[in-house]
């Protein structure tokens, strides 16, 4: 993505450039027209004055009104025909910016959508769609008044060699007034623009949040912390309207007393015998007509800069570079049974300290690794380096011994499931929900993994079965079905690699006695990480990874560490003590 308003917008520019210069031929030749209208209307003027009733008069006068409403239907009728062109070019305008918005910013890395609110991303993506129609549609309403005054300076040329010095000095004046008056108003509506983001991002935050807005009772907090962000837009949009308003009062000031000089003026080139009567008509009528296209032009800049404003806003916060990208030559990665080995990998977070250094693991293909240790040891932090959400500072992780920094993304991902402790559901149907693990599966496969993930029961018991929609993050159902549909979709998918961070923890006794069997069958043949503070879930680990400030203290079987009377036993035993408790 282009990271500047003009380079974006001349993208889009290219794409449509046959559209644009059909329409711009069009403008052209209406406007034409439409200047040579008044100078007929003149003529009829001037025969008129010295009527005789002769036929030729009559003959005359009657060619000068065809001509007039000829060429002033022209002038009406195809500009705007340009702008039936473009019936079918601004939708897609907008859905090929949307698409390529939303396809780069799924490029970013975990961290950037740590960093910036879901809300303010998605009002930037509207803003950037919204904005560059808008430009679009002013730049069109632009060169029809542009190229009225540039096709009127020619006709006052003709007319008369002693008004297209005036006309053009009075063009340039009116223009650097609207430039020097654009720069500010694009800095003012560039502030304006970051504020209503942060604005909406900060109200789409306390929706997405409402139960613990709730559930603290923090709804007066809120409520100030939004004020807040709404002064301080309203008063980036107050000076971005004061700014527009300055524009307007400024720009009709100076046309109106143009009008004025330029009455003056051809007052005098009449008495001076330059200008007949017919022609100090027409000039006065033209230059009435062009100043109101004149101050057009530069009200169409003064939005043009306060548009490319809003998209430059808009463009800092989405079109920044990924930290994470493929490499020119990276391959896709395909294999059934996956062997992990971490190489002296060192690591550490931007806002913290070192959390890896040095750390080297080797995983066998289908080995079933338990990982332990109190918070902030390293074990989420382990699993997000795998998954490549994050590049390691140094080493390299490799999986069957390719660095899966030389295997593309997609590729990787596809031979990971993972079963989140905090499962997250599409506001879909509990379907589509399962189907997510493989989009391409058939109903029967859908559903033969939910009875695998024994959620088969429990989905045939609400009203719409499996096309029962789930509410926001599957707010309808508790958490130990949440996880069961994650496990059903992590069953469809098949992976090689199978990551379990915490995925029984929100189970009943119950709910996990009956999944056992099928995580069972679903291991089999698979390399398995699993992250539990339930260390019992771990008993049947083939080997556990104790982490304690980023570094393995442990390793062994469940029965070999608890031998060791090590860090291991003594979590082991404080939760063995709570339990009893």
């Amino acid at each position: 993505m282009e990271k500047t308003a003009l380079r974006f917008i001349w993208h889009y520019v290219k794409i449509f450039k046959w559209f644009l210069l059909g329409m711009l031929a069009l403008l052209i030749i209406g406007q034409t027209c439409r200047q040579f209208a008044p100078y007929y209307l003149s003529r009829i003027f001037e025969a008129v004055s010295v009527f005789d009733d002769s036929p030729g008069v009559w003959h005359n006068i009657l060619f000068c009104i065809l001509m007039a409403f000829v060429l002033q239907l022209a002038g009406q009728v195809i500009p705007n025909a340009g702008f039936l062109m473009t019936a079918g070019m601004t939708p897609r305008l907008r859905t090929l910016v949307i698409r390529d918005t939303f396809d780069y910013v799924n490029r970013h890395s975990i961290a950037y959508f740590n960093e910036e609110m879901a809300g303010n991303i998605s009002n930037k993506v509207q803003q950037l769609q919204s904005n560059t129609y808008d430009l679009f549609r002013h730049a069109m309403d632009g060169s029809w008044t542009f190229f009225y005054v540039v096709i009127g300076l020619f006709v006052l040329s003709i007319t008369s060699i002693w008004l297209a010095p005036a006309f053009i000095l009075w063009t340039l004046s009116m223009t650097a007034i609207g430039m020097r008056m654009g720069k500010k108003l694009h800095a003012l509506s560039k502030e304006s623009g970051s504020k209503q983001s942060y604005a909406n991002g900060m109200i789409v935050d306390s929706i997405a949040n409402y139960s613990e807005i709730k559930s603290f009772a923090n709804f007066r907090f809120e409520r100030l912390n939004l004020l807040k962000a709404l002064r301080m837009l309203r008063r980036a949009e107050s000076k971005e309207e004061y700014g527009r308003a300055k524009v307007i009062l400024v720009l009709h000031a100076s046309v109106a007393f143009s009008i004025l000089f330029f009455l003056l003026y051809s007052i005098w080139l009449f008495s001076e015998n330059l200008l007949s009567a017919a022609d100090f008509i027409f000039v006065n009528t033209l230059f009435t007509t062009m100043g109101g296209a004149v101050f057009n032009i530069s009200w169409n800049y003064n939005n043009l800069m306060r548009i490319f404003g809003r998209i430059n806003a808009a463009l800092e916060t989405l079109a920044v570079e990924p930290e994470i990208k493929d490499s020119p030559r990276a391959a896709k990665f395909q294999a059934r049974n996956v062997g992990i080995s971490f190489e002296n990998v060192s690591f550490g977070y931007k806002s913290s300290r070192q959390i890896f250094a040095g750390l080297s693991i080797e995983i066998k293909p289908g080995e079933k690794i338990g990982l332990v240790g109190a918070s902030g040891a390293g074990k989420s932090t382990f699993i997000k380096l795998l998954s490549r959400y994050f590049d390691v500072s140094s080493g390299n992780i490799r999986l069957n011994g390719t660095d899966i920094r030389s295997i593309t993304q997609d590729s990787l991902h596809r031979h990971i499931a993972v079963i989140p402790q905090d499962v997250c559901l599409f506001n879909r149907s509990l379907y589509d929900n399962i189907r997510y693990g493989r989009t391409n599966a058939s109903e029967k496969e859908v559903i033969a993994a939910a009875k695998k993930a024994s959620a088969d029961e429990f989905i045939k018991k609400l009203a719409d079965g499996y096309q029962t929609r789930v509410g926001d993050r599957g707010v309808i159902l508790s958490g130990g079905e949440r996880q069961r549909i994650a496990i059903a979709r992590a069953i469809l998918k098949n992976a090689p690699i199978l990551i379990f961070d915490e995925a029984t923890s929100a189970l009943d006794s119950e709910s996990e006695k009956h999944i056992q069997k099928s995580l069972g069958a679903l291991m089999e043949g698979k390399t398995v990480i699993a992250i539990a503070h339930r260390l019992s879930t771990l008993r049947e680990m083939d080997r556990i990874l104790v982490f304690d400030k980023g570094k393995i203290v442990e390793e062994g079987t469940h029965l070999s560490l608890l031998r060791q009377k090590g860090v291991y036993a003594r979590l082991y035993k404080m939760q063995a003590d709570g339990f009893v408790n």
